[in-house]
């Protein structure tokens, strides 16, 4: 039969097929968005007019036709609502937020096509429907121009959006108002067609499901050549999306086109955030998580800017969790340099970050310990300056206080003898001479640190012995006694115990007048006793001078006590005991 290869039905089935190719492609392709989805919805409404078209064609009885009628217009009832909806998602209308006002839309193309199924009864909406004519009734009317009206709207919307928008964008929405004009002249044709005696296509036949091959066919350049619903490649999938950097790319008019796996990760947990959501709400949502200063303000507002403008620079967020992002916008352009939006990539610095506060704080802390280190070291020094000088002041006190009273001694006997003994003067300016030279000699070693010269290469009990004989030239009388011939002493004790019985006879020499001293040196109950007692003046009230205070520190020094007395008439006594252990 020639009538299967009407040419009718040839274009029909290629407008089928194409529809079904469509819905195909981007349910496999396509990225899943509001848009995406009503565009296929949209693919499905041609593809059920177009099949429906053809069993309308195919149909040889009345009854065919009702049901091909009817399967058309689960289609046609819709097609003006469901492409304003789509021109709505198209230009990010602020009507969809509305949905309540969206489902009321959908309410006059539901009740046509309950008018249609129910005609039989009220014959409203068709006046009279055979296999050889058709008169349209007054539901019908509403319906074709509430229709047109829907289409008319989303059309305006979408020549307001081209006039707002430039490049590629501005080019693609001007082939998608073509895309709607084709099918909607088609559809006037065939209903002046059948309403009316003008015949501008062949009787009986509809053009309108045809005309949406030519609608695809620019549905198709818009969207490879200019990124119509951005067809997500293979690569960008496998590579940008799960890139640890969080990736969102925002177009022209600041709307989200895409962002990637990290970003929705992170920015996405307590702010929900959405493809075709005005970048605006994601800032919004940056100034009340971030550490604001003039730096992140300055990136926040080049995120919302919409000039073509490159920027970096490092954020903070503060809440839920704390953690430092670089930041870098990046404009996009076309072959012809055509601002197509820009992309805006975070960069994770928060381990860096940490660390280098962390370096930061040690740096503080070792420059305040450095600080610490100074002034102790200072203090130090100090402390040591004046231990030395102190050292110092008490060997030269008892090495010259030594000296000049033996030298004072000798020269007072010297002064006396030289007209009635001349010999004797002789011999006691002899002595007088060795004890200054030993006196200097004592001096320079103490300014050199040493031990006294009579403890360098002897013991404490000889150097005690080797001590009283410096004085026997003085007139003084000394006993000395002991019983620690087999105790090892320690060398540090011995040099007090020396300096003790320096500092006892000088002073019992010089202050005293002694004629008789007694030094007893004992070890009982583990521990060390001296005992220095001469027949001097004496003393009522003790005045520790410098002496008698060197004498204390000394012996607190190394750990002993010491105790100083006398009877306020004749006398002066010294008692020491230093702990062996």
């Amino acid at each position: 039969m020639d009538f299967y290869f009407d040419t009718k039905i040839f274009l029909q089935s290629i407008s089928v097929l194409v529809s079904l190719f469509m819905i195909i492609f981007f349910i496999l392709k396509g990225k899943k968005t509001p848009l995406l989805y009503n565009y296929l919805w949209c693919q499905i409404i041609i593809f059920i007019w177009s099949f429906g078209h053809i069993l309308f064609l195919f149909s040889n009885n009345l009854t065919a036709r009702y049901i091909s009628i009817y399967f058309q217009y689960l289609a046609i009832s819709f097609v003006g609502s469901s492409w304003l909806l789509f021109c709505l998602i198209y230009t990010f209308s602020s009507f969809l937020k509305k949905r309540k006002l969206i489902y009321f839309m959908f309410l006059p193309p539901i009740l046509v096509y309950i008018t249609l199924l129910t005609n039989t009864l009220h014959n409203k909406f068709y006046l009279q429907f055979t296999m050889d004519e058709t008169v349209y009734g007054p539901f019908f009317w509403i319906h074709l121009g509430l229709s047109y009206l829907y289409v008319l709207i989303g059309t305006i919307l979408l020549i307001r959006y081209s006039i707002m928008n430039i490049g590629y964008a501005r080019k693609r929405t001007f082939i998608l108002i073509f895309a709607a004009i084709t099918p909607t002249l088609a559809n006037i044709f065939y209903i002046v067609n059948a309403a009316t005696n003008i015949h501008i296509i062949p009787k009986g036949y509809d053009p309108t499901p045809v005309s949406f091959a030519i609608s695809l066919l620019l549905f198709s350049i818009a969207m490879f050549k200019y990124r119509f619903l951005n067809i997500v490649p293979i690569a960008f999938r496998k590579i940008v999306y799960n890139l640890n950097e969080s990736i969102i790319v925002v177009d022209s008019l600041n709307r989200i086109d895409n962002f990637n796996k990290s970003f929705l990760d992170t920015f996405s947990t307590t702010q929900k955030i959405r493809i075709y959501d005005d970048i605006e709400t994601f800032t919004k949502y940056l100034k009340s998580t971030v550490s604001l200063t003039a730096e992140s303000e300055k990136l926040i507002n080049a995120i919302n800017d919409t000039s073509a403008i490159s920027e970096s620079g490092q954020i903070d967020i503060i809440s839920p969790q704390k953690k430092s992002f670089r930041v870098n916008i990046q404009p996009l352009f076309g072959k012809k340099q055509d601002f197509l939006g820009r992309i805006i990539l975070f960069n994770d610095i928060t381990d860096y970050k940490n660390l280098l506060d962390e370096v930061n704080d040690k740096n503080a802390e070792l420059t305040a310990m450095n600080q610490q280190l100074s002034e102790y070291a200072a203090t130090v020094e100090e402390l040591s300056i004046a231990k030395e000088r102190n050292r110092f002041a008490k060997d030269v006190h008892d090495t010259l206080g030594h000296s000049m009273t033996l030298l004072i001694s000798l020269l007072e006997v010297s002064n006396i003898t030289c007209k009635k003994s001349p010999e004797k003067t002789e011999e006691k300016l002899s002595q007088a001479l060795n004890v200054a030279r030993e006196g200097l000699k004592e001096l320079r070693r103490s300014i050199k640190g040493l031990a006294p010269e009579n403890l360098k290469n002897s013991d404490i009990l000889s150097s005690i012995k080797s001590l009283t004989k410096d004085f026997e030239p003085s007139g003084v009388n000394i006993d000395f006694s002991h019983n620690i011939e087999n105790i090892d002493i320690n060398p540090r004790f011995s040099s007090v115990i020396f300096r003790i019985c320096q500092e006892a006879l000088t002073n019992s020499l010089r202050h005293g007048k002694a004629k008789n001293v007694t030094i007893i040196l004992r070890a009982i109950n583990n521990k060390i006793e001296l005992f220095i007692f001469d027949d001097g003046i004496g003393c009522s009230k003790l005045k520790k001078g410098f002496g008698l205070t060197s004498m204390t520190q000394r012996v607190k020094d190394i750990g002993g006590s010491i105790v100083f007395g006398s009877d306020g008439e004749s006398g002066f006594n010294i008692r020491l005991k230093i702990p062996l252990d």
